[in-house]
């Protein structure tokens, strides 16, 4: 017999509640005259996103797709494992990911976008099991790619260095 989770429920109804909100708020967003795209566009979009799945996933629960009461993993049932050991990485990765974002947030204003996400975005790649020539290039690209999307292509100016 399937059942209503009502954490579901709750998470749902809360998640479609705040995409509601952030989409309302960044209709309020005006642009800047000249520019086609203005500041609520990523926000509308994710708070269109937020509303629509929260919708969604609340349709599920209240019609009782979700899971079946018998099929949801006890608490004190631990999670099944890959079966390789444990390593230093695999247990600071949330640490580490905590860390690289407060720097990255620390030292933007002082290092400017395109170092400061290079660094980022290498870190991110190495924490992930990556070898140092794929990080050292999808730093480069991803940094680049983003750098020209915000830039040029919805002229919006990012952090430079303090020097210049």
């Amino acid at each position: 017999m399937t059942t209503v989770n009502r954490l579901d429920l709750v998470i749902s109804v809360l998640f479609a509640l705040v995409g509601a909100y952030v989409l309302v708020g960044s209709m309020e967003l005006k642009a800047m005259p000249g520019m086609a795209v203005g500041p609520g566009l990523f926000p509308a979009i994710t708070g269109a996103g937020m509303l629509f799945f929260g919708l969604v996933m609340l349709a599920q629960t209240w019609m009782g797709r979700g899971t079946d009461a018998s099929d949801e993993l006890a608490v004190d049932e631990p999670a099944e494992d890959d079966g390789g050991p444990i390593t230093l990485i695999d247990r600071l990765y949330n640490p580490l990911l905590l860390l690289a974002i407060l720097a990255l947030i620390l030292l933007m204003p002082v290092l400017g976008f395109l170092i400061t996400a290079s660094i980022f975005v290498f870190a991110m790649v190495m924490l992930g099991g990556g070898g140092w020539l794929q990080a050292i290039i999808f730093a480069v690209v991803m940094t680049g790619l983003t750098y020209a999307l915000f830039v040029y292509g919805l002229r919006v100016p990012v952090p430079v260095a303090m020097w210049g």
